[in-house]
């Protein structure tokens, strides 16, 4: 007995693949994975809090009883997870003009290129996101922090009531720059006002600025004078990552990454791809679509130049 099912695998023979194909190989090329921290999700959102340690002990007198202290609760953040999901349909007329395997063709270029077009649209949809978080930073129009300021802002409330900045002086990248940027981004106080030095893993920068940034990370020596002198950062220890990301539209700005949660993406659902034929009309329907969210975690894991 024919289904519908064999219909659609006769007629259209590995041609459904092809969208899983490049959905799959645009996503080993893509690079919003390591600006994220990655979570599955089996709720319609997700939220967390954050909260103060306590502050330092003080001298206790001959006598005196102790002091006691409590921690302070922060705001929540929250993660309401959309659909994002699109479709093509293909009438059954133009599947025979085309000339698919099954009659014999291999001139059925213009479906494939529908179907790549499916799968890299889905791979487009998540990279342009995500990116808009580091592209739109100093605004508040996507994504904001669990209190409501950009992610990029000289005045985020710690607990305790004082603030601290992750926006730097805006600055062309350069050695000296670089390194001004590096001490603030890994030198940083908690919300009680411990001292906690941060670790930058990553730095990201567009295309126009990675010729700069691989010098500055990659030289052996000063990268920014005839002398020998030795490169400072070559001889200190750390390990930073180059991310040159193209989605990146400021062509002068440049971001330090530091290791913790930063900004946390969740998967409700990962993207999927399905089919049918359409039985009045036989006509073709392929679709994909897939479910997350992504916001703004702990805004300290990222120091932003952006002139």
């Amino acid at each position: 007995m024919w289904t519908r099912g064999r219909f659609i695998n006769e007629y259209l023979p590995g041609l459904f693949a092809v969208a899983i194909d490049t959905y799959i190989s645009k996503s080993a090329e893509s690079m919003w994975q390591k600006l994220v921290t990655i979570r599955d999700s089996k709720k319609s959102k997700e939220e967390n809090g954050i909260r103060s340690g306590l502050g330092l002990p003080v001298v206790k007198g001959e006598g005196a009883p102790i002091s006691y202290d409590t921690q302070i609760a922060g705001a929540k953040q929250s993660w309401v997870h959309k659909v994002y999901a699109l479709g093509v349909r293909i009438t059954e007329e133009a599947i025979e003009d085309n000339l698919y395997e099954l009659n014999g063709g291999g001139g059925g270029d213009n479906l494939k290129e529908i179907f790549e077009d499916l799968g890299a649209a889905m791979n487009e949809n998540i990279e342009t996101l995500v990116a808009r978080l580091l592209n739109s930073a100093s605004a508040t129009t996507y994504h904001t922090t669990r209190n409501g300021y950009a992610l990029a802002y000289a005045s985020h409330p710690r607990l305790d009531g004082s603030t601290f900045s992750n926006l730097a002086t805006n600055a062309d990248l350069t050695y000296a720059t670089f390194w001004t940027c590096l001490i603030a981004a890994e030198n940083q106080y908690n919300h009680r006002q411990y001292k906690v030095q941060k670790r930058v893993k990553n730095l990201w920068v567009p295309p126009q600025y990675e010729q700069k940034a691989r010098e500055i990370l990659q030289s052996p020596d000063k990268p920014d004078t005839a002398n020998r002198a030795i490169s400072a950062y070559a001889k200190s220890g750390r390990n930073i990552q180059l991310c040159k990301w193209s989605y990146i539209t400021d062509t002068d700005a440049f971001i330090y990454q530091m290791d913790g949660p930063g900004i946390k993406f969740f998967w409700r659902r990962k993207t999927r791809f399905a089919r049918e034929k359409d039985f009045q009309t036989g006509d073709l329907m392929c679709k994909a679509d897939q479910r997350f969210s992504v916001e703004v975690d702990d805004e300290r894991d990222f120091y932003f130049n952006i002139p």
